[in-house]
């Protein structure tokens, strides 16, 4: 089975590198900036926007001209790679699924730009990329047979530099082992995920942990004067103190995926209404990432066999007695524990939860499959 997957390696250019590097930004930025301010004025004077190959054309011509010379002294590819975004960008826009482009700033913390491959290619000590050379990566990580796509590099809040690798590689189909489990997901604030089977894990919570210091780093990034080298040197603390939270939070949600999705054959989760849940809960739950965890569990599903399925979202798990299927209308967020009057059984509120959730799933998939048989059979019959 052929996959597409990026692997972002951590790059330690020269300084020269570093130079040539930070050039590339500059022109890419000043590319995307130009054309957004040539697409909008060919708008309002015609009525019609320009196409990609009328902005090729133009950018030719800025680079044949005195003037855009220094053009010239970048990659090609990067150019035209940054006319690509801008046009898919307006693309989005027209099919309102983004609002309209912005300009790039030249003060922002987060720089990139693309090459294709070739020119870019993987050496044994790096990654070589066109008009920059062999920049010093860990290229050992990478999987022994792999095509390679695309290369972009960026630059971190914290002044980090990485490649990005946009690669297509040959898996075994994967094969659903069905003496593994199938388990059922309740997600929480205080417990990040409970099982059907009783298994919690807790979530690290990075920023509750780093709050106090972040707190403190923006306090002096505050008081810093506006374009001074101490206002610089603050920030990259502050930019670094962030940059340890969301690795935290990265590292446990891709660990955490990748041992349910090679454990189980199939999972249920619930599908969580977020921006209701931000206004009434607001930064725990940005903290924990859950949209994040299911896409992780999705995709890598997919990889290693495992079917990731969402259930209804107004199915009321936690309130449901997994026994007798009685519902408890007056449960609130303190009652962690609570008893079924019909049935007298005791439930921990989580643990129920993710029980209902794995029997509301299997229900739901039989109920799929026995209307697929009887819609074949009908099938047949005709």
């Amino acid at each position: 089975m052929l996959i597409h997957k990026a692997i972002k390696l951590r790059a330690y250019p020269t300084d020269t590198q570093l130079e040539l590097l930070n050039k590339h930004f500059g022109c890419v930025r000043f590319i995307y900036n130009y054309f957004l301010a040539y697409k909008t004025e060919q708008y309002k004077k015609t009525g019609k926007s320009a196409s990609f190959i009328q902005m090729s054309r133009e950018l030719t011509r800025l680079k044949s001209s005195s003037e855009y010379a220094w053009l010239c002294e970048v990659s090609r590819q990067s150019l035209t790679r940054s006319l690509a975004g801008l046009d898919i960008a307006f693309n989005n826009f027209f099919k309102k699924r983004a609002e309209y482009p912005k300009f790039k700033s030249k003060h922002h913390n987060r720089q990139s730009f693309t090459v294709g491959a070739p020119p870019c290619s993987v050496k044994s000590n790096g990654v070589h990329l066109p008009l920059v050379g062999v920049i010093k990566c860990d290229t050992s990580i990478l999987p022994d047979n792999y095509k390679i796509y695309s290369a972009t590099v960026s630059r971190s809040p914290a002044n980090k530099i990485f490649v990005s690798l946009a690669i297509e590689i040959d898996i075994p189909n994967p094969i659903v082992d069905t003496s593994k489990p199938i388990i059922g997901l309740d997600f929480g604030i205080k417990t990040f995920i409970t099982t059907s089977s009783g298994v919690k894990y807790e979530h690290p919570k990075p920023n509750k942990k780093y709050q106090l210091k972040l707190a403190k780093e923006q306090r002096i990034l505050a008081r810093r004067q506006n374009n001074s080298k101490r206002r610089q040197k603050q920030r990259l603390k502050t930019a670094r103190v962030y940059e340890k939270i969301a690795n935290i939070r990265s590292d446990f949600l891709h660990k955490l995926s990748r041992k349910l999705t090679g454990e189980n054959q199939a999972i249920y989760v619930e599908d969580l209404n977020l921006d209701e849940m931000k206004l009434r809960f607001g930064g725990p739950i940005s903290d924990l990432g859950w949209a994040e965890f299911v896409r992780q569990l999705t995709y890598k599903g997919i990889w290693y066999g495992c079917s990731v399925k969402k259930i209804d979202r107004f199915f009321p798990s936690s309130k449901t007695c997994s026994k007798c299927g009685w519902i408890k209308q007056d449960l609130f967020l303190k009652d962690r524990i609570w008893e079924c009057p019909v049935c007298f059984t005791e439930h921990d509120r989580d643990i129920n939860a993710a029980i209902n959730v794995l029997e509301y799933g299997r229900a739901d998939r039989n109920l799929r499959t026995g209307r697929e048989d009887q819609l074949l059979g009908e099938l047949c019959n005709s």
